[in-house]
C-alpha cells in the first residue's frame, strides 16, 4: 500500500477562503477515489496561508480491476423482424469495440434491453493522479479568483509550486503553468526557500524545522493554550473565542501570542464593542481580570506570525492601530447617544428594504404588527413591550457606529436604549431579537426577544417568497435557510406553541399587494420550504429520514409539538418490537391511504378478529387521546402499539376486500379507524422497514 502527498504552494489565500478551500481539496479527492472504486485509508489535510495540502494513506498501486454491465439500446429497437441487426445495435457493439455477436439481452424493470460486460480498471495509479489533480485543484471553490501574468488558469492566488509524491515518487502534475516535484517552502521570513521531502511524515517534520505548523486545528489550539498562558502571566484571564482563534489560525503559520495594554479611558465603552474592535480589525483577543468575573480589563493578545527580536516593538504597532480604531468609536458612540432611538428608526422610512417590499420602516411596521399578533397567541401580558421592542430593534442601523461596525447591530440599539432608561426587558429582548446570528450562537434566553425575532424572520421568508426570492443551488442572499433554522429553534427552545400556518397567514396579510402570485400558492411554497429544512434539523438531532418523514407527513403544523413527536418516534424505533410493528401499521396505513373512512357497522362484522378489533381500538382511542393532547406521544405509542397482535389477527382471519361492497367498505372503515389513533402522530407509510 501507498502513500499520496498533493500540496499546492501559493501567495497568501485570504483567511475566510481557506477552511472551505481545505476541506473541499480532500473532500473532493475522498470522491473521485470512490467514484473510481478505489480504496484507501485516512485521509489528512493542511492548510497555511500559502499552502493547501492533502495526504491519503494505504492506496493501491493499480486500480482494481472489475467487471461492469453496460446497456444499450432496447432489444426491439435493436433488430428488424427478420432477426438482422439495426443500426442501434451495430452503433452500441461498435462503441464498445465488440461485435453483435457479443451483444447480450437482460430483462429489466423498463424491459428487455441490449448489454455487455466489460472490465474496467487496472490502470496505473499515478496516470490517474496525474490526471485528477489538476482538475480537483481547478474545481475548488473560492468566492473570487484571478488569472496573473501569461497564464490563463484562474485559482484564488497566483500558483508558486507543487508538491505530488506517490509512493515516495513525484507524480506529474502540471496546473497554472507549475509544475510538480518534490520541493516544498518553510515560512516566508524564518524558513528554507526550498525544502525537499519525500513523504507525509517528513513533511509535517521538515515544515516543522523550518517554522511552518501545516495542521490548522493545532495551529488553532497552539494559539488557545498560548493566549490563556499569556493571559494569566499578566494577571488576566483570556475572553475564549474559538472562532477567532480559527480566523487566526487562517493567518499564521507559525503562531505567537503576544500581551498588550490599551488607555483605560476606552473600559467606558461596552466590553462587545471593544471585542469586536480586536476582533474584527487586528484579530487581537480581549481579556478580563483574574478571576474572570465582571467585565473586560484593559488588556489584549495579539497573535503574530513570527519570533521577533524585540515583541514590544510589534506591541506598539498593534497599540496604534487599535487606539486609532477605539478612538473612532468613543466618538461615534458619543455623537449616538446625542439622539434618541425613535429618531433614529424614523430615518428608516428612506431606507429601501427590497424595492418590491418596500423600506426597512415598512418592515418595521409589519414586525411589529406580527409582534402584536404573536404575543397575544403566546403571552397577551407581553403585547405592549412586544410592540416598542419592534419599534426601536432595527433603529441602530441608522447609527454612526454600527454603520463602521456592522457586526454590533442589536447590540449598539441594546446600549443606546439602556443609556435611555428603557426597562432592561425592553434593552436586552433588542439584542435578543437577532439570536441566533449563526449556527452556533446562543438563542435569545427570554420570550421577548424570542417573539420578535419569530416575527421579524417570518416577515422576511413571507416577503422573500411573495417576490421571487426563492433560495437556488447555493444562492440565498437572504439567508432564508439560516432564518427557517432559526425559527426552528426558537420555537423549539421556548416550547412556544402555535399554528405555522396561521403565522404564515398573518404574514402575508400584512404583505398584500406588495406581490402578484396568490397567497395561498406563496403560503405552499414556504411550508415546503420549512418541511425539507425541518427534515435536516431533525436529522441532525438524530433521527433517522424515514422517521422525520413520517412526522412531517402525518402534520408540523405546531413545530413545537413535532419534535416532540419526532422525539418519540426516534425513541419507540429503538424498541425490539418497532420494525415488526412498522410492517403492520405500514400495511393499515397504506391500505387506508385514499380511503375517507366512516363509521363502522358492528352487526356487518362476520369475524370474531372484526369484534375484538374494533373493541380494543376503541379502548386504545380513549386511552391515547388526553396522551396526545399532553404531548406525552412516546406513551400514546407505546399504547398503540397493543393493537399490533389484533391487527395480525385481523388480517390473518379476514378478507378485507370482500366480494359484498358494504361488508368490505366496513371492514375498511375499520381499518381507517385504527390508523386515525397514530395518524395525528406518525404516517407510518413513510417508515422504512425491511420485513422476512
Amino acid at each position: 500500500m501507498n502513500e499520496l502527498l498533493f500540496e499546492i504552494g501559493v501567495e497568501e489565500i485570504p483567511s475566510s477562503y481557506l477552511l472551505d478551500a481545505m476541506t473541499a481539496l480532500a473532500g473532493s479527492l475522498s470522491e473521485k477515489l470512490a467514484e473510481l472504486d478505489i480504496s484507501h485509508g485516512a485521509i489528512k489535510s493542511y492548510a497555511t496561508p500559502r499552502r493547501l495540502a492533502v495526504s491519503v494513506k494505504d492506496l493501491p498501486s493499480t486500480r482494481p480491476v472489475r467487471k461492469v454491465k453496460s446497456y444499450g439500446p432496447p432489444k426491439k429497437a435493436s433488430f428488424a423482424p427478420d432477426g438482422q441487426p439495426t443500426r442501434a445495435a451495430t452503433g452500441f457493439a461498435k462503441s464498445k469495440g465488440l461485435s453483435v455477436s457479443d451483444l447480450q439481452t437482460e430483462m429489466t424493470p423498463k424491459g428487455e434491453y441490449l448489454f455487455v460486460e466489460v472490465e474496467e480498471g487496472g490502470e496505473e495509479l499515478v496516470e490517474i493522479l496525474s490526471q485528477e489533480l489538476p482538475l480537483i485543484t481547478a474545481d475548488l471553490p473560492f468566492p473570487k479568483s484571478m488569472v496573473w501574468g501569461d497564464c490563463k488558469t484562474r485559482f484564488v492566488r497566483p500558483v508558486h509550486w507543487i508538491v505530488a509524491l506517490f509512493a515516495g515518487e513525484v507524480v506529474p502534475v502540471k496546473f497554472a503553468g507549475v509544475s510538480s516535484g518534490r520541493t516544498t517552502r518553510g515560512h516566508r521570513f524564518m524558513g528554507s526557500g526550498e525544502i525537499e521531502i519525500s513523504g507525509a511524515v517528513d513533511y509535517e517534520k521538515k515544515l516543522r524545522e523550518n517554522f511552518v505548523i501545516p495542521d490548522i486545528d493545532e495551529r488553532k489550539n497552539l494559539i488557545l493554550d498560548s493566549a490563556r498562558k499569556v493571559a494569566v502571566d499578566n494577571g488576566a484571564t483570556l475572553c475564549e473565542d474559538d472562532e477567532l482563534a480559527h480566523s487566526a489560525a487562517c493567518l499564521t503559520e507559525w503562531p505567537i501570542a503576544l500581551w498588550g495594554h490599551y488607555d483605560e479611558e476606552f473600559l467606558t465603552l461596552p466590553d462587545e464593542l471593544l471585542m469586536t474592535s480586536m476582533k474584527s480589525h487586528q484579530r487581537m483577543f480581549a481579556v478580563k481580570g483574574k478571576d474572570g468575573s465582571g467585565g473586560l480589563v484593559n488588556g489584549f493578545i495579539g497573535v503574530s506570525n513570527m519570533k521577533v527580536n524585540d515583541p514590544d516593538v510589534v506591541v506598539a504597532g498593534y497599540r496604534r492601530v487599535l487606539r486609532a480604531r477605539l478612538q473612532d468609536a468613543m466618538f461615534f458612540f458619543k455623537e449616538d447617544q446625542k439622539k434618541s432611538l425613535v429618531s433614529f428608526g424614523e430615518k428608516l422610512r428612506g431606507v429601501v428594504y427590497q424595492k418590491k417590499l418596500g423600506t426597512v420602516g415598512e418592515k418595521v411596521d409589519r414586525i411589529a404588527g406580527l409582534s402584536e399578533y404573536l404575543a397575544g397567541k403566546i403571552a397577551p401580558e407581553l403585547k405592549e413591550k412586544a410592540v416598542k421592542v419592534a419599534r426601536l430593534c432595527k433603529a441602530d442601523l441608522e447609527t454612526s457606529m454600527v454603520y463602521e461596525f456592522p457586526e454590533l447591530q442589536g447590540i449598539m440599539g441594546r446600549e443606546y436604549a439602556r443609556h435611555e432608561g428603557e426597562d432592561e426587558d425592553v434593552c436586552s429582548a433588542i439584542f435578543e431579537s437577532y439570536l441566533p446570528r449563526n449556527a452556533n450562537d446562543e438563542l435569545p434566553k427570554g420570550d421577548l426577544g424570542a417573539i420578535v425575532g419569530l416575527a421579524d424572520r417570518i416577515d422576511t421568508l413571507a416577503g422573500c417568497f411573495g417576490v421571487g426570492l426563492v433560495p437556488t443551488g447555493a444562492q440565498d442572499p437572504f439567508a432564508l435557510r439560516r432564518q427557517t433554522i432559526a425559527v426552528i429553534q426558537i420555537i423549539k427552545d421556548r416550547d412556544f406553541v402555535i399554528s405555522l400556518n396561521d403565522l404564515i397567514d398573518a404574514a402575508l396579510t400584512q404583505l398584500e399587494g406588495k406581490f402578484s402570485a396568490p397567497p395561498e400558492e406563496v403560503k405552499q411554497g414556504i411550508l415546503s420550504f420549512f418541511k425539507g429544512r425541518l427534515k435536516g434539523f431533525y436529522s441532525s438531532l438524530g433521527a433517522t429520514q424515514d422517521v422525520a418523514e413520517a412526522v412531517l407527513s402525518a402534520d408540523f403544523d405546531d413545530l413545537a409539538r413535532t419534535g416532540r413527536r419526532v422525539d418519540a418516534m426516534t425513541r419507540l424505533k429503538e424498541r425490539d418490537f418497532f420494525i415488526p410493528l412498522s410492517v403492520t401499521f405500514k400495511r393499515v396505513a397504506n391500505i387506508t391511504k385514499d380511503h375517507k373512512g366512516g363509521a363502522v357497522d358492528e352487526s356487518l362484522f362476520e369475524h370474531d378478529a372484526e369484534k375484538d378489533l374494533c373493541k380494543i381500538t376503541a379502548e386504545v382511542s380513549r386511552i391515547t387521546a388526553p396522551l396526545v393532547a399532553d404531548r406525552k406521544y412516546l406513551e400514546a405509542l407505546e399504547e398503540i402499539a397493543g393493537l399490533k397482535s389484533h391487527v395480525d389477527r385481523f388480517f390473518d382471519d379476514v378478507l378485507v376486500m370482500a366480494d359484498d361492497d358494504k361488508v368490505k367498505e366496513n371492514r375498511l372503515n375499520l381499518l381507517a379507524s385504527i390508523s386515525s389513533v397514530f395518524r395525528d402522530i406518525a404516517d407510518f407509510s413513510r417508515i422504512v422497514v425491511t420485513a422476512d
